[in-house]
């Protein structure tokens, strides 16, 4: 309880409460798509920070204020088993999310006005054979982005600093 996967700006599972300590959640998105998993009392934060730069897609600010409204979904979920996925919860045309649990819990998933959600039977069964750790798993792409734009702002910092060194030299 407390748990939150954001799967890029698009859709995020907030887990609210548990009538089992161990829920698994493989999450089905694009390899391109980063993600972050973390708590929820940060999650609003996370995305204001991040939205459109860290979690993408969308890409910058223009693209964001495009999508639309961004809603919360209250749902119910069951299971016989967290050995095995026992449900999925589909974001049309983005991925799904599926839960292994051996209980009930009640998740809220985020995602824009008009993408439709639905929970279904798992398509796949075996849950996902690594634990992620909590923080941002960016795709290559947008790591080396991000990267480039710091090392960009890095050498522009150390010219203003050149400069404001030449001028204070030059005016001794």
């Amino acid at each position: 309880v407390g748990q939150t996967a954001s799967v890029g700006g698009l859709m995020r599972l907030d887990l609210t409460q548990a009538s089992v300590e161990t829920i698994y959640v493989t999450i089905w998105a694009s390899s391109n798509v980063s993600f972050h998993m973390g708590k929820t009392d940060n999650a609003d934060e996370i995305r204001m920070k991040h939205f459109g730069i860290r979690l993408q897609p969308p890409i910058g600010q223009d693209r964001v204020a495009e999508l639309g409204e961004w809603r919360q979904r209250e749902m119910k979920v069951s299971g016989n088993s967290w050995d095995v996925n026992s449900i999925d919860i589909a974001v049309s045309g983005v991925g799904w999310f599926s839960l292994g649990l051996k209980g009930e819990a009640t998740v809220v998933l985020w995602t824009f006005d008009g993408i439709e959600v639905t929970q279904r039977e798992p398509l796949v069964i075996d849950r996902a054979p690594f634990l992620e750790r909590p923080g941002f798993l960016l795709p290559k792409a947008i790591s080396d982005a991000i990267g480039k734009q710091s090392r960009t702002e890095a050498e522009k910092e150390k010219m203003r600093e050149a400069q404001t060194d030449f001028l204070l030299n030059a005016s001794i």
